[in-house]
């Protein structure tokens, strides 16, 4: 197995016009912006330029144009077009970080799904030092086992928590223009490993090949205030979560939090662009702060960023490695893999204490982690996702972890809010019908029951 073989990017798509292929996402950005000051509509103000005006012309209108206006911070102008990449033999540490930003897409390869048949990556740093062929060692052994499990039954959804975040895998990504700049400028928050900075750098590469003046830095257009801010998991620290863990305790199921976020952090969030407390402002409305302070496994995180349905300000994973808590699946604890997967899982940990002391980067060691690290997430529910999201997460098909989540949200939510205690059910019941290919019947049950006026709001068949 090559440990050391990169990740291929591949622009798949770009936004063009289906009849005149000079027509691309640069002219549908600038004549987009050029039309709010014109009485003419952007189509007949670029046919126009076309027609008339020489390339170098049609080239220092572009310029002049975005630098005038997405320079000036008017993100909305590079909104305006679309960028689809397929990424092969990425890390699942990467795609932890392109699913963070909220307005980007993505389709991956699902570890529930598909076999993790990839191998993994090692760093330079790693491949370089006397722990390569012990890194080596171990993290084949996490595979093996990841096999062993999943030939004698253990679901590929629980047995891939033993496996690393230098486990590889797929994803079709597709963005505009300003939240791939937004992805970029997160490689510039905390410690992000290299794995993760050259996949960045080779999708803006590519992006830019076929639209320079989109990416181009003219000023505002790469101010970070400006975009909508992102959890920052490979952060050197997250000031709001930390001082949420301390006063409610490392807790092991959600529960609903309220903070008071003192000045300073709000004015180094502000001052000093910080991120990762910039993504806690997401949770403060009318002053007051609130939110389910969540912990879950890092493979349930990946899922619930991917799908971009609440929003959320997650701690540092380094954090939350030195911590070293971990969720096991029940399939697992029920076992006969169960304390073959303990020591391998710390060995996993162990290793990456033992790199870092002996001076590798943390951010080049964290690929060596479990999928199992638990780690704490702070969750916004508004009135529509207690809605949409629980009822996704709380329907059989969802994945157990993220459904016993959904579950315990819900509870407080009918609880707390008069609305959510009405429609935080699996999506059958919201929608009315099942959308799933195969109907488990539960819905029909918690109709029958709430129209009885019995149901008591436990959703499975036993209580979660």
């Amino acid at each position: 197995m090559d440990v050391s073989k990169a990740a291929e990017v591949r622009l798949l798509a770009v936004t063009v016009n289906p009849d005149d292929s000079r027509i691309g996402p640069e002219e549908l950005s600038v004549y987009g912006a050029m039309a709010c000051f014109k009485e003419e509509s952007s189509y007949h103000l670029l046919i126009k330029d076309l027609n008339e005006k020489s390339p170098e012309a049609l080239e220092k209108k572009k310029v002049a144009v975005l630098k005038n206006s997405a320079g000036r911070g008017h993100g909305s102008v590079i909104d305006q077009n679309y960028f689809i990449f397929s990424i092969e033999n990425l890390t699942r540490a990467a795609t932890l970080q392109l699913c963070l930003p909220q307005y980007l897409a993505h389709l991956q390869q699902s570890l529930r799904r598909a076999s993790a048949d990839r191998g993994f990556y090692l760093p330079k740093q790693i491949r370089k030092s006397d722990f390569f062929e012990k890194v080596k060692k171990t993290l084949s052994e996490a595979f093996n086992l990841y096999e062993k499990m999943s030939k004698k039954g253990i679901p590929n959804e629980d047995a891939r928590y033993i496996l690393p975040l230098y486990t590889r895998t797929n994803i079709q990504t597709g963005g505009d223009a300003r939240e791939l700049i937004h992805l970029l400028t997160l490689n510039e928050q905390g410690e992000t490993p290299s794995a993760v900075v050259d996949v960045v750098e080779d999708i803006i590469k590519k992006a830019k090949q076929r639209a320079p003046n989109l990416f181009t830095k003219w000023g505002w257009n790469y101010e970070t205030l400006a975009f909508y801010p992102s959890p920052v998991l490979y952060s050197s620290q997250n000031q709001t979560v930390n001082e949420i863990i301390s006063k409610y305790g490392e807790v092991r199921e959600p529960i609903y939090v309220e903070h008071e976020i003192a000045e300073e952090v709000v004015d180094r969030a502000v001052r000093q662009r910080n991120e990762s407390d910039l993504s806690a402002l997401k949770h403060v409305h009318n002053g007051k702060f609130s939110a389910f302070l969540v912990p879950m496994s890092i493979a349930t995180y990946h899922q619930a960023t991917r799908q971009r349905t609440w929003d959320q300000s997650v701690e540092s994973i380094y954090d939350a490695a030195k911590r070293n808590k971990h969720i096991i699946p029940p399939s697992v604890k029920s076992s006969d893999f169960l304390s073959e997967f303990e020591r391998i899982k710390d060995e996993m940990m162990q290793l990456y204490k033992e790199l870092t002391e002996a001076g590798i980067e943390r951010k080049e060691a964290i690929g060596l982690v479990p999928h199992s690290l638990l780690l704490y997430d702070l969750v916004h529910i508004n009135g529509w996702n207690a809605m949409h999201a629980i009822g996704k997460r709380t329907c059989i098909e969802a994945q157990w972890e993220i459904r016993a989540i959904a579950n315990k949200i819900a509870a407080i939510l009918r609880k707390t809010s008069p609305i959510a205690s009405k429609y935080s059910y699996p999506q059958g019941v919201i929608y009315g019908d099942c959308p799933e290919m195969a109907n488990c019947g539960l819905c029909e049950k918690i109709l029958k029951s709430l129209e009885a006026g019995k149901h008591d709001g436990v959703f499975e068949k036993g209580r979660p």
